[in-house]
């Protein structure tokens, strides 16, 4: 087939022929996405009984969490020429290739002596507030992964096979076929502070492998990929990452959708051929792209108005088949790097919904290029301090004044609940995340006390005045106000 740039089939109006332009869209890139000989159908939601009775014995599988078909296409045609009949019934909202995707992946030396990444999303300061993420499921789609590496087997929990549709628990395969699964995992949870090789980006966390590969060199099926996905959402993952080819496909959106639906994230590379991906943009995945580190999008990463945010993807230093470790770049590396941030606001406010930890995820970014959101690093590079911080805020705002003992401070309150109860809370003992299951939220102090309970005004502000005891001089004092699902910025400060 001619090669072209690689575009979505445009699904047609219901009624109306596909655009006979939408036959150019189907691509073969060989060893990136293969043209596989089936396709992804998706009925319109009326349609979905003629749509069965059209496809027929050449639905391989039907997928009802996401009302999708995988079709198998006629001996002798073009899997563009039979998306365009099955369009042009008007009975589908799209018809899209189950490409053969890749794992993104370059293996380099060692270039650095260390993980340099970690500094540069500043993960031990986020450590030094939390490192038990054992309440959080992180998943991750791939080939695979060592399930006796030293630095991953302690957190691995039981994980599912999408190309045989067999779970671990009954005889699936989930062994590393390939080797890119078991980076994969490292990169997001290998065991840290344990005296054994390297450190993931979020310690403790339950890491579900979900292997979508039976295929040595680590090509699978969009459609399985897929499933795996949604598989892992449905038994309990919170993160689920993809680091293969293929987010340009429509069906990645439907997926992206579904595992919102049930509470989670779901995560895709934005691949390594830097293209500009400005022709989608997918509301519930987020797509990741890769910088270096001169905090700089790589050459090859792919941006556009696609791309969400970014992460370190140059020589991260990570886990390896047969219990080793090396140096490897990819998106696939900074999309993984990307679901162990989010896993990490999880672990510090298990009481936060998909939207929320999203938000927190991309307002904790550090902005790169142009200010704002833009083409190239989305809305900028991730920080996994900065993000845990964020878990812990919300739209309260506390200002304190004349913090000296002896004298009388000032709390100030605005950002709250219009005519609702605050609580301001302080605590001497360092940095730490407490959960406030009463309040649906967590509090960045540990052992906090509280202070006061005040009620905010119509505009949702509220004020205290207090006096500072003579003894508390030279206390290291921390504070935060609190209300139901919110609260404020962490003031810290050392009483004169």
């Amino acid at each position: 087939m001619t090669p072209a740039c690689l575009l979505l089939l445009l699904a047609a109006p219901q009624g109306a022929a596909a655009p006979e332009q939408s036959l150019q869209l189907f691509v073969h890139r060989p060893g990136q996405t293969e043209l596989s000989g089936r396709l992804i159908a998706r009925p319109l939601a009326a349609d979905l009984e003629s749509a069965r009775d059209l496809v027929g014995a050449r639905a391989l599988r039907f997928y009802p969490e996401v009302r999708e078909f995988v079709v198998q296409v006629p001996e002798g045609l073009e899997d563009r020429h039979y998306a365009q009949e099955l369009l042009a019934t008007g009975f589908f909202e799209y018809v899209v290739p189950d490409w053969i995707v890749y794992p993104l992946t370059t293996p380099n030396d060692p270039l650095y002596n260390s993980q340099w990444h970690h500094a540069t999303i500043q993960s031990a300061a986020a450590w030094d507030l939390i490192t038990d993420a054992s309440s959080v499921i992180s998943a991750f789609t791939d080939t695979g992964v060592d399930l006796n590496h030293p630095d991953l087997a302690a957190r691995l929990i039981s994980g599912y096979n999408a190309v045989e549709d067999k779970p671990q628990s009954q005889g699936g395969t989930i062994q590393d076929i390939n080797g890119h699964g078991t980076m994969v995992a490292g990169t997001i949870g290998a065991i840290g502070n344990n005296g054994v090789g390297v450190s993931g980006v979020c310690w403790n966390v339950q890491l579900m492998p979900i292997r979508v590969s039976n295929d040595p060199g680590g090509g699978a099926y969009l459609s399985d990929l897929e499933e795996g996905a949604r598989w892992a959402v449905e038994n309990g993952a919170k993160t689920i990452s993809a680091s293969y080819t293929g987010v340009q496909n429509t069906s990645v959106s439907t997926t992206g959708t579904y595992v919102r639906s049930l509470g989670g994230l779901y995560f895709y590379a934005a691949d390594n051929y830097g293209q500009n991906h400005s022709g989608f943009d997918w509301p519930d995945v987020v797509v990741v792209g890769a910088t270096d580190w001169t905090d700089t999008k790589t050459g090859w990463s792919s941006y556009g108005v696609a791309v969400d945010c970014v992460a370190p993807g140059q020589d991260i230093l990570t886990t390896t088949l047969g219990g080793g470790y090396n140096y490897v770049s990819g998106t696939s590396f900074s999309t993984p790097m990307t679901n162990a941030v989010a896993a990490m606001i999880w672990a510090a406010n298990p009481h936060l919904t998909s939207l929320d930890a999203e938000a927190r995820l991309l307002d904790g970014c550090d902005d790169l290029g142009a200010a704002g959101e833009d083409t190239i690093y989305g809305r900028g590079r991730v920080n996994l301090y900065k993000a845990v911080i964020e878990a812990l805020t919300g739209s309260m705002s506390l200002t304190v004044s004349n913090l000296v003992s002896g004298n009388v401070a000032t709390f100030s309150i605005t950002g709250a609940e219009p005519n609702g109860n605050v609580y301001l809370a302080y605590s001497t003992q360092g940095p730490g995340i407490t959960d406030l299951p009463q309040l649906n939220t967590t509090i960045g102090l540990i052992n906090p006390q509280l202070l006061a309970s005040l009620h905010s005004n119509g505009a949702g502000a509220a004020s205290l005045n207090r006096l500072v005891p003579n003894g508390a001089a030279g206390l290291s004092v921390r504070l935060m106000a609190v209300e139901q699902r919110n609260g404020s910025n962490i003031h810290s400060a050392i009483i004169p």
